[in-house]
């Protein structure tokens, strides 16, 4: 290592593929029995692969449209994680017709499925992030990120911000399990680099990147102090004290506007927000950057300031996250139709 910018390189580094890893199964960690997830799967993905079917499954899909990631649940997809030859033998195993499964059990399902669903940024993606983001920012405060996963965006903000700390809180069990690996991983993989370090260095050195020139080595020395994870629901997650709150939301679209109305109410002004693919629509954000999709990330990006006095009500304006069923509809078809033609 020649420089301390090599070691942070090599900590950046050691934070890439999380989005390959092998997603685990729900089983005990669902709204349901796993038995009846794989059952309820199964309903759904006969009549997925069924041209007869095809206007049961619209039927009872619509309903649900609201909840469902992309246009169809991709459990009952080709990347969907519906059963193994072992499990189908479980005596446990009941195979049920669509017709049986009632509307919440159907809702609870569809739900399961999409928390099986999984991406991150690219290093590139996250650099050109900060790089847009930083700037707006005064060196310290609280970094927080709302479903943090694997927990490659918190570890990244550490080593790209003087960020006094950074926090993720991520509800799927074994992805915080996994986020933890990774992060003593990370910070295995620091220390051997500063290990090898050949030039001297002081701990009020500083980490010049483009962004900013206030990281400091004893940033990243104190890397184990600065960051976290706790694994729960973001929306008990104290954000009070957070100056920017990141949330990679592309799959949140059924229920962002709770999200921006947490935010509003809970997050200190002058918080800056950002979500993925989906707009928030509050009093309480002002938005003050969009970075358009294939600008920073495949997405777009938004960046929102906290402003005004709340404590602001629940806002009516569901409707307007709710997708136009006519065309999802018209998408729902041509997925089945395709997949289909493919077999």
């Amino acid at each position: 290592m020649n420089s301390v910018l090599d070691v942070r390189a090599a900590m950046l580094q050691c934070l890439e593929g999380g989005q390959y890893h092998a997603r685990e199964k729900i089983k005990q960690n669902g709204a349901q029995p796993y038995t009846d997830f794989l059952s309820i799967g199964l309903a759904l993905k006969n009549c997925f692969t069924n041209p007869a079917k095809h206007d049961e499954l619209i039927a009872r899909l619509k309903p649900h449209a609201d909840v469902i990631i992309g246009v169809l649940p991709p459990g009952i997809q080709s990347q969907g994680l519906l059963p193994t030859t072992e499990e189908l033998a479980d005596p446990n195993f009941k195979l049920l017709q669509l017709k049986d499964v009632s509307d919440e059990q159907l809702r609870k399902w569809i739900v399961d499925d999409g928390s099986l669903v999984y991406g991150e940024l690219t290093s590139e993606e996250l650099h050109n992030y900060f790089a847009a983001v930083c700037p707006l920012l005064t060196p310290g405060g609280h970094f927080v990120d709302l479903g943090s996963g694997l927990g490659k965006v918190v570890m990244t903000a550490g080593l790209n911000f003087p960020f006094e700390t950074c926090k993720g809180i991520e509800i799927v069990p074994y992805r915080h399990r996994m986020a933890q690996e990774r992060y003593l991983h990370l910070l295995k993989v620091g220390q051997e680099s500063f290990n090898q370090l050949q030039a001297p260095t002081k701990p009020e050195d500083v980490v010049s990147l483009p962004w900013t020139t206030e990281l400091l080595v004893q940033h990243l020395l104190n890397f184990p102090k600065r960051t976290s994870f706790m694994m729960g629901d973001m929306f008990t997650c104290d954000v009070s004290q957070a100056s920017l709150v990141f949330l990679y939301s592309t799959c949140f679209g059924s229920f962002i506007h709770k999200i921006a109305h947490k935010m509003a109410n809970e997050a200190p002004e002058g918080c800056l927000v950002s979500s993925t693919t989906h707009v928030m629509n509050h009093p309480g954000l002002e938005l003050v950057k969009h970075l358009p999709a294939k600008t920073v990330a495949w997405t777009d990006v938004f960046v929102y300031k906290r402003v005004g006095t709340g404590p602001w009500p629940e806002l009516a304006q569901i409707a307007s996250y709710l997708p136009n069923l006519d065309e999802w509809e018209v998408k729902a078809r041509e997925l089945m139709v395709a997949a289909t033609a493919s077999v």
